[in-house]
């Protein structure tokens, strides 16, 4: 008991050290900044932006930002080998290419018509539909498939897609390779 009080006491001397006032906001960051301890740093973080009114200059640093933020609100810098996005993206054409653009006001499914249909060297099959998307198999469904039959492709969960074909209760596991 004794050593816990001891260790508590410890511990609340070395954090009032931390509760110094800092002249500027800059001097505390700079306290938490040079703070080891990642925990210890964090409450030195959130004890300064807690306490924001008690330094000097706050108010102008703040209508910096602030004036930063809207001079550059309308400049977007894309990243390093970013390719820019289309204005107007078509749905059908951008079925099953999530992962490379915005998900909002996304389609939930495509009906399309296979246009050309051939089988890898892992005889899955590998689906060209008529708006020239390409589209392989990953699964080991059978299903029994020909050019110009009309398909549906539908978004599953965690990013996957089925294929299926209306009147059979059989969904067919796909990937967008193109």
């Amino acid at each position: 008991m004794k050593t816990r009080l001891l260790s508590l006491a410890t511990l609340l001397c070395a954090f009032s050290a931390f509760n110094a006032h800092a002249e500027s906001i800059g001097d505390a960051m700079e306290t938490c900044r040079n703070t080891d301890n990642s925990l210890k740093r964090l409450m030195c973080y959130d004890r300064v932006a807690k306490s924001l009114d008690q330094y000097d200059g706050v108010n102008a640093q703040v209508s910096q930002v602030q004036a930063y933020k809207e001079a550059n609100r309308n400049q977007v810098s894309p990243r390093p080998g970013a390719t820019p996005e289309r204005a107007t993206p078509q749905p059908k054409s951008e079925f099953g290419l999530e992962h490379k653009r915005d998900l909002t006001k996304e389609a939930s499914e495509i009906a399309v018509s296979i246009d050309s249909l051939k089988k890898n060297l892992r005889d899955k099959y590998v689906i060209t539909f008529s708006d020239g998307s390409v589209w392989q198999q990953t699964d080991d469904t059978y299903m029994k498939l020909k050019e110009g039959q009309p398909v549906a492709v539908e978004r599953g969960l965690l990013g996957a897609f089925f294929l299926s074909v209306e009147g059979l209760n059989k969904r067919m596991k796909v990937k967008r390779v193109k």
